[in-house]
């Protein structure tokens, strides 16, 4: 995701699309700071539109238990796979 792009404008379907990707790069259990990064945008675009999991904020929380990367990878995958790809009017 462009740092520059506003997240709430990213697609549905798209944002679906980079939430699985994600999810996959991170179920491995390997964490870069550009999969962190990008990790973390998909995140944000997520609650924007109200998308909130408990699992999603445990990521890298001061004050509730640690979640591993392969551990929120699995969640994000979950996350992914119940959004709409497209807009619901």
């Amino acid at each position: 995701m462009n740092a520059k792009r506003d997240p709430i404008t990213i697609p549905p379907g798209e944002l679906k699309s980079m939430a699985a990707a994600v999810a996959a790069e991170m179920k491995s259990g390997a964490m870069s700071p550009a999969l962190r990064q990008r990790f973390i945008e998909v995140r944000a675009a997520l609650f924007q539109r109200g998308i909130y999991d408990p699992v999603l904020v445990r990521f890298d929380s001061a004050t509730a238990p640690a979640a591993s990367a392969s551990e929120v990878g699995e969640q994000l995958e979950r996350v992914a796979a119940g959004m709409p790809s497209v807009t619901i009017p």
